[in-house]
Protein backbone atom coordinates (compact mmCIF):
# COMPACT_ATOMS: atom_id res chain seq x y z
CA UNK A 1 0.00 0.00 0.00
CA UNK A 2 1.14 3.66 -0.42
CA UNK A 3 1.00 5.93 2.40
CA UNK A 4 1.54 9.45 1.18
CA UNK A 5 3.28 11.51 3.85
CA UNK A 6 4.74 8.54 5.78
CA UNK A 7 3.92 5.93 8.03
CA UNK A 8 0.08 5.85 9.58
CA UNK A 9 -0.79 9.07 11.44
CA UNK A 10 -0.81 8.75 14.66
CA UNK A 11 -4.37 10.08 15.38
CA UNK A 12 -4.91 12.26 18.53
CA UNK A 13 -8.09 13.50 19.87
CA UNK A 14 -8.31 16.89 17.80
CA UNK A 15 -7.89 14.55 14.06
CA UNK A 16 -10.64 13.87 12.28
CA UNK A 17 -10.39 10.69 10.16
CA UNK A 18 -12.95 10.22 7.28
CA UNK A 19 -12.40 7.40 4.66
CA UNK A 20 -13.85 7.85 1.09
CA UNK A 21 -14.22 4.50 -0.43
CA UNK A 22 -15.60 2.67 -3.07
CA UNK A 23 -14.89 0.28 -6.63
CA UNK A 24 -13.00 1.94 -8.72
CA UNK A 25 -13.80 4.86 -10.97
CA UNK A 26 -16.04 5.09 -8.83
CA UNK A 27 -14.93 9.17 -8.83
CA UNK A 28 -13.33 9.03 -5.42
CA UNK A 29 -10.27 10.86 -6.23
CA UNK A 30 -12.12 13.72 -8.27
CA UNK A 31 -14.33 14.16 -4.79
CA UNK A 32 -10.63 14.60 -2.87
CA UNK A 33 -9.40 17.53 -5.49
CA UNK A 34 -12.78 19.14 -5.46
CA UNK A 35 -12.46 19.29 -1.73
CA UNK A 36 -8.42 20.39 -2.16
CA UNK A 37 -9.22 22.60 -4.82
CA UNK A 38 -6.50 20.47 -7.13
CA UNK A 39 -8.96 21.48 -10.56
CA UNK A 40 -5.73 21.30 -12.55
CA UNK A 41 -5.68 17.70 -11.85
CA UNK A 42 -9.82 16.80 -13.29
CA UNK A 43 -8.41 16.17 -16.60
CA UNK A 44 -5.63 13.90 -16.35
CA UNK A 45 -6.80 11.73 -13.32
CA UNK A 46 -4.95 8.60 -12.74
CA UNK A 47 -6.67 5.48 -10.44
CA UNK A 48 -5.53 5.85 -7.03
CA UNK A 49 -3.29 3.30 -6.19
CA UNK A 50 -3.48 1.59 -2.57
CA UNK A 51 -4.32 4.64 -0.06
CA UNK A 52 -3.55 8.24 0.06
CA UNK A 53 -4.56 10.64 2.37
CA UNK A 54 -5.28 14.16 2.37
CA UNK A 55 -5.44 16.34 5.03
CA UNK A 56 -7.86 19.96 4.71
CA UNK A 57 -8.45 22.13 7.49
CA UNK A 58 -11.37 23.50 9.26
CA UNK A 59 -10.38 26.66 11.78
CA UNK A 60 -7.16 24.92 12.18
CA UNK A 61 -8.84 21.69 13.36
CA UNK A 62 -7.11 19.41 10.90
CA UNK A 63 -9.36 16.53 8.70
CA UNK A 64 -7.37 13.31 7.62
CA UNK A 65 -9.42 11.89 4.94
CA UNK A 66 -7.75 8.26 3.35
CA UNK A 67 -8.56 8.18 -0.11
CA UNK A 68 -8.93 4.29 -0.76
CA UNK A 69 -7.98 2.83 -4.28
CA UNK A 70 -10.80 0.75 -5.52
CA UNK A 71 -9.10 -1.73 -7.75
CA UNK A 72 -10.11 -4.90 -6.91
CA UNK A 73 -6.81 -6.03 -5.59
CA UNK A 74 -6.41 -3.41 -3.10
CA UNK A 75 -9.57 -4.30 -1.89
CA UNK A 76 -8.48 -7.48 -0.47
CA UNK A 77 -5.42 -5.92 1.08
CA UNK A 78 -7.34 -3.71 3.01
CA UNK A 79 -9.06 -6.74 4.63
CA UNK A 80 -6.10 -8.02 5.85
CA UNK A 81 -4.97 -5.25 8.01
CA UNK A 82 -7.36 -4.09 10.81
CA UNK A 83 -5.12 -1.00 11.66
CA UNK A 84 -5.95 0.91 8.60
CA UNK A 85 -10.01 1.39 9.77
CA UNK A 86 -8.81 2.07 13.37
CA UNK A 87 -10.09 5.18 14.81
CA UNK A 88 -12.86 5.79 11.86
CA UNK A 89 -15.01 8.89 12.55
CA UNK A 90 -16.89 8.68 9.10
CA UNK A 91 -17.32 6.40 6.15
CA UNK A 92 -18.17 8.04 2.68
CA UNK A 93 -18.83 5.51 0.46
CA UNK A 94 -18.91 6.36 -3.09
CA UNK A 95 -21.56 4.35 -5.52
CA UNK A 96 -20.95 5.08 -9.65
CA UNK A 97 -24.50 5.85 -9.83
CA UNK A 98 -24.16 5.25 -13.68
CA UNK A 99 -23.33 1.77 -13.36
CA UNK A 100 -26.19 -0.64 -12.59
CA UNK A 101 -24.50 -3.80 -13.38
CA UNK A 102 -21.99 -3.36 -10.61
CA UNK A 103 -24.47 -2.21 -7.72
CA UNK A 104 -24.03 -5.63 -6.07
CA UNK A 105 -20.40 -5.97 -6.51
CA UNK A 106 -20.37 -2.50 -4.22
CA UNK A 107 -22.73 -3.54 -1.81
CA UNK A 108 -20.51 -6.47 -0.76
CA UNK A 109 -17.60 -4.13 -0.72
CA UNK A 110 -19.66 -1.88 1.60
CA UNK A 111 -20.74 -5.02 3.51
CA UNK A 112 -16.83 -5.95 3.84
CA UNK A 113 -15.97 -2.62 5.07
CA UNK A 114 -19.01 -2.26 7.83
CA UNK A 115 -17.61 -6.00 8.76
CA UNK A 116 -14.12 -3.94 9.66
CA UNK A 117 -15.76 -1.58 11.87
CA UNK A 118 -17.97 -4.08 13.82
CA UNK A 119 -14.20 -6.47 14.83
CA UNK A 120 -13.19 -3.00 16.30
CA UNK A 121 -16.19 -2.38 17.47
CA UNK A 122 -16.46 1.07 16.02
CA UNK A 123 -19.38 3.05 14.98
CA UNK A 124 -18.14 5.80 12.83
CA UNK A 125 -20.84 8.37 10.85
CA UNK A 126 -21.71 6.41 7.16
CA UNK A 127 -22.24 8.63 4.33
CA UNK A 128 -23.35 7.47 0.53
CA UNK A 129 -22.15 9.52 -2.32
CA UNK A 130 -24.89 8.79 -5.08
CA UNK A 131 -22.04 10.46 -7.38
CA UNK A 132 -21.70 10.95 -11.36
CA UNK A 133 -25.44 12.69 -11.03
CA UNK A 134 -24.75 15.58 -13.28
CA UNK A 135 -27.27 18.63 -12.75
CA UNK A 136 -28.89 17.67 -16.24
CA UNK A 137 -29.84 13.87 -15.39
CA UNK A 138 -31.06 15.05 -11.57
CA UNK A 139 -34.43 15.34 -12.72
CA UNK A 140 -34.74 12.64 -15.35
CA UNK A 141 -37.04 9.61 -14.64
CA UNK A 142 -34.98 7.07 -15.18
CA UNK A 143 -32.27 8.96 -12.74
CA UNK A 144 -35.02 9.35 -9.82
CA UNK A 145 -35.63 5.82 -10.18
CA UNK A 146 -32.17 4.81 -10.23
CA UNK A 147 -31.45 6.87 -7.19
CA UNK A 148 -34.16 5.42 -5.42
CA UNK A 149 -33.09 1.23 -6.66
CA UNK A 150 -29.57 2.54 -5.09
CA UNK A 151 -31.16 3.55 -1.60
CA UNK A 152 -33.17 0.26 -1.73
CA UNK A 153 -30.61 -1.43 -2.44
CA UNK A 154 -28.11 -0.12 0.44
CA UNK A 155 -30.59 1.38 2.73
CA UNK A 156 -32.97 -1.94 3.71
CA UNK A 157 -30.19 -3.91 4.14
CA UNK A 158 -28.85 -2.14 6.79
CA UNK A 159 -31.60 -1.04 8.18
CA UNK A 160 -30.37 -0.80 11.79
CA UNK A 161 -27.38 2.21 10.78
CA UNK A 162 -27.94 5.57 10.47
CA UNK A 163 -26.79 6.41 7.43
CA UNK A 164 -27.37 9.69 5.54
CA UNK A 165 -27.23 9.59 1.87
CA UNK A 166 -26.38 12.74 -0.84
CA UNK A 167 -26.45 13.03 -4.80
CA UNK A 168 -23.40 14.24 -5.75
CA UNK A 169 -21.42 15.36 -9.07
CA UNK A 170 -18.07 17.18 -9.62
CA UNK A 171 -20.00 19.67 -12.03
CA UNK A 172 -21.91 20.80 -9.11
CA UNK A 173 -19.34 21.38 -6.57
CA UNK A 174 -22.02 22.71 -3.71
CA UNK A 175 -23.57 18.91 -3.85
CA UNK A 176 -20.06 17.58 -3.08
CA UNK A 177 -19.11 20.40 -0.30
CA UNK A 178 -22.81 20.15 1.21
CA UNK A 179 -22.09 16.23 1.62
CA UNK A 180 -18.63 16.93 3.15
CA UNK A 181 -19.77 20.04 5.44
CA UNK A 182 -23.10 18.54 6.48
CA UNK A 183 -21.01 15.74 8.21
CA UNK A 184 -18.44 17.81 9.43
CA UNK A 185 -20.92 19.92 11.61
CA UNK A 186 -21.92 16.98 13.19
CA UNK A 187 -18.41 15.49 13.47
CA UNK A 188 -16.85 18.82 14.94
CA UNK A 189 -18.61 19.20 18.08
CA UNK A 190 -16.52 22.96 18.49
CA UNK A 191 -18.90 24.14 15.49
CA UNK A 192 -22.09 23.20 16.98
CA UNK A 193 -22.64 27.42 18.57
CA UNK A 194 -22.41 29.08 15.40
CA UNK A 195 -25.78 27.12 14.87
CA UNK A 196 -27.05 29.46 17.86
CA UNK A 197 -25.84 32.11 16.37
CA UNK A 198 -27.27 31.71 12.95
CA UNK A 199 -30.65 31.02 14.15
CA UNK A 200 -30.55 34.42 16.33
CA UNK A 201 -29.20 36.34 13.22
CA UNK A 202 -31.99 35.04 11.19
CA UNK A 203 -34.88 35.48 13.47
CA UNK A 204 -33.85 38.61 14.94
CA UNK A 205 -32.83 40.43 11.80
CA UNK A 206 -35.79 39.11 9.96
CA UNK A 207 -33.53 37.30 7.71
CA UNK A 208 -34.05 34.15 5.15
CA UNK A 209 -31.40 32.94 5.71
CA UNK A 210 -27.87 32.72 6.81
CA UNK A 211 -24.91 30.68 5.54
CA UNK A 212 -21.44 30.78 6.95
CA UNK A 213 -17.81 29.75 5.37
CA UNK A 214 -14.43 29.61 5.85
CA UNK A 215 -11.73 30.79 3.68
CA UNK A 216 -12.20 28.16 1.60
CA UNK A 217 -16.05 28.38 0.83
CA UNK A 218 -16.29 25.47 3.12
CA UNK A 219 -19.99 25.22 5.17
CA UNK A 220 -19.51 26.04 8.71
CA UNK A 221 -23.05 26.38 10.14
CA UNK A 222 -26.26 27.73 7.99
CA UNK A 223 -29.89 28.07 9.23
CA UNK A 224 -32.82 28.76 7.20
CA UNK A 225 -36.71 29.67 7.57
CA UNK A 226 -37.69 26.66 5.64
CA UNK A 227 -35.69 23.70 3.63
CA UNK A 228 -37.44 25.45 0.22
CA UNK A 229 -35.13 28.58 1.12
CA UNK A 230 -32.08 26.48 1.84
CA UNK A 231 -32.28 25.34 -1.59
CA UNK A 232 -32.54 28.03 -3.22
CA UNK A 233 -28.88 29.26 -0.90
CA UNK A 234 -27.37 25.77 -1.92
CA UNK A 235 -28.27 25.66 -5.46
CA UNK A 236 -28.06 29.45 -6.87
CA UNK A 237 -26.37 31.40 -4.20
CA UNK A 238 -23.35 29.14 -3.45
CA UNK A 239 -22.19 28.00 -6.79
CA UNK A 240 -22.53 32.13 -7.73
CA UNK A 241 -19.67 32.87 -4.98
CA UNK A 242 -17.54 29.91 -5.33
CA UNK A 243 -17.68 31.17 -9.24
CA UNK A 244 -17.00 34.71 -8.65
CA UNK A 245 -13.83 34.27 -5.92
CA UNK A 246 -12.49 31.42 -7.42
CA UNK A 247 -12.24 32.28 -11.35
CA UNK A 248 -12.16 35.95 -11.48
CA UNK A 249 -9.67 37.53 -8.96
CA UNK A 250 -9.74 41.23 -9.79
CA UNK A 251 -13.52 40.86 -9.20
CA UNK A 252 -13.13 39.41 -6.19
CA UNK A 253 -10.70 42.22 -4.76
CA UNK A 254 -12.96 43.69 -1.41
CA UNK A 255 -15.49 41.39 -2.41
CA UNK A 256 -16.81 40.94 1.49
CA UNK A 257 -17.52 44.30 1.55
CA UNK A 258 -19.28 44.62 -1.76
CA UNK A 259 -20.79 41.59 -2.89
CA UNK A 260 -24.71 41.29 -3.48
CA UNK A 261 -27.38 39.18 -5.59
CA UNK A 262 -30.85 40.56 -5.94
CA UNK A 263 -32.58 38.07 -7.39
CA UNK A 264 -36.17 36.64 -8.63
CA UNK A 265 -37.47 33.77 -6.05
CA UNK A 266 -40.53 32.69 -6.89
CA UNK A 267 -42.01 36.19 -8.54
CA UNK A 268 -40.58 37.90 -4.94
CA UNK A 269 -37.45 40.11 -5.07
CA UNK A 270 -34.63 39.05 -3.00
CA UNK A 271 -31.35 39.98 -1.51
CA UNK A 272 -28.14 37.99 -0.77
CA UNK A 273 -25.48 39.90 0.79
CA UNK A 274 -22.20 38.29 1.50
CA UNK A 275 -20.02 40.03 3.85
CA UNK A 276 -16.66 38.88 6.19
CA UNK A 277 -17.08 38.28 9.79
CA UNK A 278 -14.24 37.76 12.36
CA UNK A 279 -13.87 35.13 15.07
CA UNK A 280 -11.11 34.87 17.03
CA UNK A 281 -8.24 35.59 14.63
CA UNK A 282 -9.90 33.61 11.66
CA UNK A 283 -11.72 35.40 8.56
CA UNK A 284 -14.96 33.66 8.00
CA UNK A 285 -17.64 34.99 5.46
CA UNK A 286 -21.47 35.29 5.74
CA UNK A 287 -24.22 34.83 3.06
CA UNK A 288 -27.61 35.96 4.58
CA UNK A 289 -30.92 36.21 2.60
CA UNK A 290 -33.65 38.79 3.04
CA UNK A 291 -36.64 40.56 1.54
CA UNK A 292 -34.60 44.11 1.60
CA UNK A 293 -31.12 45.50 1.39
CA UNK A 294 -28.92 44.39 4.89
CA UNK A 295 -26.85 46.79 6.53
CA UNK A 296 -23.59 45.18 7.56
CA UNK A 297 -22.76 46.93 10.45
CA UNK A 298 -25.67 45.01 12.57
CA UNK A 299 -25.00 41.79 10.72
CA UNK A 300 -21.54 41.80 11.91
CA UNK A 301 -21.54 43.55 15.44
CA UNK A 302 -24.42 40.89 16.96
CA UNK A 303 -22.48 37.71 15.20
CA UNK A 304 -19.14 39.17 17.01
CA UNK A 305 -21.57 40.12 20.47
CA UNK A 306 -22.70 36.23 20.21
CA UNK A 307 -19.06 34.77 20.51
CA UNK A 308 -19.63 33.73 24.33
CA UNK A 309 -21.54 31.12 23.44
CA UNK A 310 -18.58 29.44 22.94
CA UNK A 311 -16.45 28.43 26.18
CA UNK A 312 -13.78 30.63 27.50
CA UNK A 313 -10.90 28.35 26.55
CA UNK A 314 -10.16 27.80 23.00
CA UNK A 315 -12.20 25.51 21.35
CA UNK A 316 -11.44 26.81 18.13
Amino acid sequence: MQFIGGDLLDESETIRKILIMGLDQAGKTSIINILNQNYNLMDNLKPTIGIERHEIKILGIPIVSWDFGGQERFREEYFKNLKVFEKTDTLFFVIDALKAARYEEALDYFTKILQMFEKLELKPKIVLLIHKVDPNLLNDPETLEMVEEIKEIFLKKYSDYEISVFITSIFDRKSIIEAISKNLQELISELKPFQKILESLVLLLKLDAAILFDENLMILSDFYKNEEIGEVCMNTVYNSVYYIVHTNPKLAEDFSANFELVLNVKNQQKVFSFMEVKFRGWNLYLLTMSDERVDHEPVIARFESMSHLFKQREDI
